[in-house]
């Protein structure tokens, strides 16, 4: 069972890593490289997704959608917040700030992020879940203890690696994974220029809400004056 458990873990922290990479990208018109670890993979999102899921499966089973978003709401916070303390202080890294975020929390959380994280959760209950759950109890026992060898071992190395990356570079690593950068920002520059309109649809709507949110600071600028 714990195996099976390593199997989601890892499946759901490099599609949370592929969907931040993703929006990132889209956001800031350039690729970026999300995550703490040099491998594809988010471990916050491996965790949220396995802790909901099993939550949800063994403490609220007759659950509906909104239960369902209100977990993804209220877990995300839970798990966010001391995290993004304990990191801060202990390795004085801060791997994302909310504080320009409307309701946010110390920086930590906000409620625009939960809302998107519960929206995720439906996502991955009703949508992933349903896929990848079978899929996983359907392999070989062999197949399943290999896969989550592999994983628990690789996520281990890569842990390892990136710890002592924040204490002293390793000249091979960051130059591959600069290297690696580079090949994904040149393909997303030219995906976004060339994408048909993507980037002008994306873009114009950022600086329409951008717009909304420099006036309605300067109204209450204003107000408080």
């Amino acid at each position: 069972m714990i195996a099976k458990y390593m199997i989601y873990f890892t499946v759901m922290g490099f599609i949370g890593y592929i969907y931040e990479c993703i929006a990132m990208t889209l956001w800031l018109g350039r690729w970026d490289n999300r995550g703490s670890l040099y491998g594809p993979f988010i471990p916050i999102y491996g965790l949220g997704a396995l802790g909901g899921s099993l939550f949800l499966m063994h403490c609220l089973p007759e659950h509906t959608p909104l239960v369902v978003f209100l977990t993804g709401l209220i877990g995300s916070a839970l798990l966010e917040y001391p995290i993004h303390y304990l990191i801060d202080k202990y390795l004085h890294q801060t791997y994302w700030d909310y504080s320009r975020s409307p309701l946010n929390l110390h920086g930590r959380i906000c409620l625009p992020a939960a809302i998107g994280f519960g929206i995720g959760a439906l996502v991955i209950i009703y949508g992933i879940n349903s896929m990848l759950i079978p899929w996983i109890e359907n392999l070989p026992v062999t197949a399943v203890n290999f896969f989550a060898g592999l994983a628990a071992m690789l996520l281990i190395l890569d842990i390892f690696f990136s710890a002592k990356g924040l204490k002293s570079s390793n000249p091979r690593l960051d130059e591959a994974k600069n290297r690696i950068d580079q090949t994904m920002d040149h393909f997303f520059r030219r995906f976004l220029t060339e994408g048909k309109g993507i980037d002008r649809l994306f873009f114009g709507a950022v600086e329409r809400i951008s717009w909304f949110s420099s006036k309605s600071e300067s109204k209450t600028e204003q107000k408080t004056e």
